[in-house]
């Protein structure tokens, strides 16, 4: 079979597969599994003896003219042990002159078909007379002469071949000209087609007489099978007959030019248009059947799939719109649904899905609106008309998924070589293994390292490992057992579907309880697991952690002991050794909920929210009524910036559990986020009257309340007050004694800890990262504490200029506070505030002599133990700030305070020059723009009609589409509003080219947005505020020297903003002078950090002294 080099490699014209193809003709032909088989030019054999292994209930005959290769056939087939195929060495006549009996597939190639018309016919008339009465022949066919100037000539004569006169036949030819012309692909048939068409009429007919007889094509084939009492079924890829498959144009002009043919002619028109070469055409015996005018894709629903696509992942593990298949041709998509039914089928290989099983994993619990079944049969329509590389479909389930040993055993005997082998698995798809994977399997498949693994990857993608789902359990399992999370990974969708039945999508064919650790709980364990508790309880995790890590350490395999080790790494925050844990886990029982829970949990805290997704989606459709699997999906979708599902999703997990204060907490996040405060204010604190001690969501609330503008600045104090009593209480309840015995020497070098978790590329760093360059090593060390599991290049930086670096988010607050003391910290910094990640109640265990709050967060912190806030002391003026700070203030000069990203993009001239009107825009997220912020903006719209207003960082088209509706409900046109959605950060600054000046949002002015803007030459329109979150816009716009872009009231902001329009030219030297603005380090003396530390250095000497602390004011 190895001279089939085009459309037709050997699994495509595998009994399963023709058997398939009947089917989409409407041909009911025998089941392969049963079939008997004869293949005409078999050569060795290789075709016929994977048929053989694949289906021992079938019966296969193969002839040969090479003697030489069936010798090699019939090796193989004693070296198998195969009994029911034979081969045999034969010529045409001695052929001819047996009858072996009735066959149900024959299949003719190679040097056979190959034959002069009269041969063709005798061995075809032979074929007739031993074909079942629902058999099928396949007979390899080339068409016509493959010279260019034949393949035309037979096209024009057979478009007017129905031409009565010498007119009719020059428009016949000109017609079949411009057909030929758009949709021939390019190449020298096409250039010839071109020429034609460029000849005059006297030309064309000469060159191109019609009165020349046709060559042999496609009709003529099926005009002569009649006679022969055969009837033509189709093709053995039926994709190729229909013009979808070649594209949308491709189908329009087919359907002009063929509709009204039969349907043998419609085929020949589309192998004119495709230049087709060759065909295996599919025959069957007169009146047998009834095949349909074209190949039925209705009947794609009933067949099974399979096929094995590896995903493509960024080197930074990020999961991209993209596959591999196994012979290495890239697939890329940007269907959802299509990457999903690939994914599921790597997941399923060597086995097949039925399209139940694919819809029912397809289904997206959080959309229950969408038809599934119609977006997965589109997808796999799609597929199949591509005629997609590795992709196999068969009318019954594929030949893996009858396996019923359980242990994996080679498709093919092991070969004794040292070299690549080419082998045939169960599909009939040639592939080449190298002699390593061979000595994995000759060695009994036990060794579990990276070779190993490596072995037993290589020998699944090629399908030549075969058994039942449970041999497929027991392989992988042992992996699994070493903990090598990687390989988990590469494997999870295979373990989703080993762990449910058919019924429900999987590969078991019983069904398996899934609602509880049924094989993991132990009544001996209870004790264990009191004990590990009663240490969470007392935060004391690592000592939790210890203990459970020194049990399993007695009984490493132990999956009782593992159970209870994960789950007190996953209460205690330690997500990677979860994960491990968890895959350790995995490799004794993995058939639970909860089990696939945790690990969802563990991948979502790790940041790999592909893999986290695919889990906790694999577990609703399994419990859709699991509050806690909604809260998991909604946190995965809230972290994406889908707003619209996250709601969803968590109004579901509110639905089922109304009274856990953690779903409630979660509502009110996504809430805030969504625009809604005042939903959200109420779920927050609803959640705190059940969970009074939940810090996490005080934050969240504080956060809330900070965007809203109808709470003043003494609210809002008295609420930060309350948190700070609450987690002074829970310090005092702690009882922890850390002594402060730092030396009180007022000029000795100090070490300064930054506790964080945004030491990364985030917005914090921005403004962290000029003082940390700039810092005098010789009078400070810094310390980094990391909060956050997060790290990338910007960490790396921080960590290389410090002399102590920690990451501490496994660390519970009491581990977290020791840890620093034992550190040795003087002076303890907060960059987090009330936001992600904060650490703000191990503050109040006082870990450190001294402890301030810098940025992060515009507001105090409410905590007594926080003694300072380090602010820019041009926010003294106008006065008032200090008093909504329960900390001490320390007024810092802070002439540079943002660091641009070094790649930012290039000032640009003002755009209104070239656009001739202003253009405002916003960058601030969402939750600022309140319905008080966008009145006034179309205030703005409505006094100057051609002003536009771009605002960006749009979640999805729904919060688009409320932003047009509020703001034309306040009298601006939808033809002023321009949006944008959350872009990547080079994008977004690139937008500053198109705009002239921002308009600043309230109470929550803008921070990052409003210096990203000034270092592209953008001023900031702002309303000086009441509260510190009212006043950020204030202080970089002073700090360029900027004041007129500061309005005093929203009259002043209105005012200020229309006065703009006749004055480009200024704004313009304004844009253009922006970034010479900002000082740099060592010019004129300047360094950024010098204020900074002089602050600190004041604030130590004021606790040297034995002073308490006190608000000052540092001398630039």
């Amino acid at each position: 079979m190895n001279d089939v080099k085009t459309l037709y490699p050997e699994h495509r014209i595998s009994p399963v597969a023709l058997h398939a193809s009947a089917a989409l003709n409407h041909v009911a032909a025998t089941t392969p599994a049963f079939a008997r088989v004869l293949e005409i030019g078999c050569g060795a054999g290789e075709a016929l003896i994977a048929h053989a292994r694949a289906w021992p209930n079938s019966i296969a005959l193969g002839i040969d003219l090479d003697e030489a290769r069936i010798g090699e056939g019939q090796q193989q087939i004693q070296a198998s042990g195969l009994n029911n195929i034979e081969l045999f060495a034969a010529g045409l006549g001695d052929l001819l002159a047996v009858s072996p009996g009735e066959f149900d597939y024959i299949i003719i190639h190679g040097l056979f078909s190959r034959t002069d018309a009269d041969t063709r016919d005798a061995l075809l008339r032979w074929c007739r007379q031993h074909l079942s009465a629902q058999g099928i022949i396949a007979y390899h066919m080339a068409l016509a002469d493959n010279r260019d100037d034949a393949t035309l000539r037979d096209a024009l004569a057979f478009h007017g071949q129905r031409a009565a006169s010498q007119h009719e036949q020059l428009a016949s030819a000109r017609a079949m000209l411009g057909y030929l012309a758009m949709t021939l692909p390019d190449g020298a048939l096409k250039t010839q087609v071109l020429e034609a068409e460029a000849l005059d009429d006297a030309s064309l007919m000469q060159r191109y007489p019609v009165s020349d007889a046709p060559a042999r094509n496609y009709t003529d084939f099926v005009r002569e099978m009649q006679a022969l009492d055969l009837a033509c079924i189709g093709d053995a890829l039926p994709q190729t007959e229909l013009a979808a498959s070649y594209g949308e144009r491709h189908q329009q002009l087919h359907a002009m030019i063929a509709g009204q043919s039969d349907r043998h002619s419609a085929r020949q028109y589309l192998d004119f248009a495709v230049n087709r070469r060759e065909r295996f055409t599919l025959l069957c015996a007169t009146g047998a059947a009834e095949p349909s005018f074209v190949p039925d894709l209705a009947i794609l629903e009933s067949l099974h799939w399979a096929g094995n696509f590896t995903r493509v992942f960024t080197i930074n593990g990020k999961a991209v719109s993209g596959h591999i298949s196994q012979s290495g041709v890239p697939v890329r998509t940007e269907n959802p649904v299509t990457l999903q039914i690939l994914d599921l089928l790597a997941g399923a290989w060597p086995m097949s899905l039925s399209v139940d099983q694919l819809i029912f994993n397809c289904r997206l619990p959080e959309r229950p609106a969408d038809d599934t079944r119609k977006l997965v049969l589109e997808s796999l329509r799609d597929l199949f008309l591509n005629n997609l590389d590795g992709l196999h479909w068969s009318a019954i389930p594929g030949p893996y998924n009858l396996a019923e040993n359980d242990i994996l055993t080679p498709v093919a005997p092991l070969p004794e070589t040292d070299e690549e082998t080419r082998v045939l698995n169960l599909w009939g798809e040639a592939v080449t293994v190298a002699p390593a994977h061979w000595r994995w399997l000759r060695d009994g498949m036990c060794e579990t390292d990276d070779e190993a693994w490596a072995s037993f990857t290589a020998l699944r993608i090629r399908g030549l490992l075969n058994g039942s789902p449970l041999a497929w359990k027991n392989a992988i399992q042992p992996f699994l057992r070493t903990g090598k999370v990687a390989w988990l990974k590469q494997c999870l969708n295979t373990l989703l579907l080993l762990s449910v039945s058919e019924r429900r999508g999987g590969l078991l064919q019983s069904e398996t309880n899934m609602d509880a650790d049924s094989q993991t709980d132990s009544v001996e364990m209870d004790a264990v697991y009191e004990e590990a508790n009663r240490l969470i309880g007392k935060g004391m995790a690592k000592e939790a952690r210890e203990y459970t890590r020194e049990l399993l350490a007695q009984d490493p395999q132990n999956m009782h002991v593992l159970r209870c080790y994960s789950r007190t790494c996953v209460l205690t925050g330690a997500w990677d050794e979860a994960l491990e844990a968890l895959c350790r886990l995995m490799g004794h029982y993995f058939s639970s909920l909860d089990i696939y829970y945790d690990l969802a949990t563990a991948l979502q805290k790790t940041l790999d929210h592909f893999n986290a997704k695919k889990v906790v989606q694999g577990l609703l459709r399994l419990d859709e009524k699991n509050a806690g699997f909604w809260n998991s999906l909604g946190t995965l979708y809230h972290a994406r910036g889908d707003m619209t599902l996250a709601e969803k999703c968590a109004r579901e997990a509110f639905r089922f559990q109304p009274r856990n204060p953690r779903y409630l907490a979660m509502m009110g996040v996504v809430l805030s986020d969504n625009q809604k405060l005042d939903e959200a204010r109420y779920f927050l604190e609803k959640s705190l009257e059940i969970a009074p001690q939940d810090f996490d969501c005080f934050t969240s609330l504080l956060f809330v309340l900070t965007h809203d503008n109808r709470v003043s600045a003494q609210e809002l104090l008295a609420k930060h007050r309350e948190y700070g009593e609450r987690v002074t209480a829970h310090a005092i309840r702690c009882a922890l004694d850390l002594p402060l015995n730092n030396m009180k020497d007022p000029n000795r070098k100090l070490r300064v800890g930054f506790v964080s978790g945004d030491l990364r590329t985030h917005p914090v760093s921005n403004f962290l990262l000029p003082f940390w360059a700039s810092f005098d090593r010789t009078q400070f060390e810094l310390v980094g504490y990391n909060a956050a599991p997060m790290h990338d290049e910007v960490t790396a930086h921080l960590r290389a200029g410090a002399v102590l670096w920690r990451d501490v988010y496994q660390l519970s607050d009491r581990e977290l506070a020791r840890q620093i003391n034992d550190d040795g910290v003087d002076i303890l910094i907060d960059l987090s505030g009330h936001t992600t990640w904060t650490r703000l109640p191990m503050f109040a265990l006082r870990p450190a002599p001294l402890q301030m709050t810098w940025i992060g967060y515009p507001g105090t912190t409410g905590v007594p133990a926080m003694d300072y806030r380090l602010l820019s002391s041009t926010l003294a003026s106008p006065p008032g700030l200090a008093e909504q700070f329960t900390e001490q203030i320390i007024w810092v000069p802070m002439r540079k305070i943002f660091g641009p990203h070094p790649q930012s993009p290039d000032v640009n001239p003002l755009p209104a020059l070239r656009n001739g009107h202003l253009t405002f825009a916003s960058f601030n997220r969402p939750k600022k723009v309140n319905d008080e912020v966008l009145e006034l903006w179309a205030q703005i719209l409505v006094r100057e009609p051609s002003a536009k207003l771009l605002m960006g960082f749009m979640a999805d088209d729904e919060m688009i589409a409320m932003m047009t509706r509020r703001l034309t409900h306040f009298g601006a046109r939808p033809e002023q509003l321009i949006f944008r959605t959350r872009t990547g950060l080079i994008e977004y600054l690139e937008y500053h080219h198109h705009i002239d000046i921002l308009l600043d949002a309230f109470p929550y002015t803008g921070g990052t947005t409003t210096n990203h803007g000034a270092w592209m030459g953008v001023p900031t329109l702002t309303l000086c505020g009441e509260t510190m979150a009212g006043r950020q816009g204030v202080e970089t716009m002073n700090g360029y020297g900027l004041p007129e872009f500061v309005a005093n009231d929203k009259a002043d902001y209105i005012e200020k903003a229309l006065s703009w329009q006749g004055r480009f030219e200024e704004l313009n030297a304004i844009r253009l002078s922006m970034r010479s603005r900002i000082p740099t380090d060592n010019a004129d003396g300047f360094r950024v950090a010098d204020t900074f530390e002089k602050g600190l250095r004041e604030a130590w000497k004021i606790y040297c002294t034995g002073e308490a602390p006190r608000s000052f004011f540092v001398e630039e």
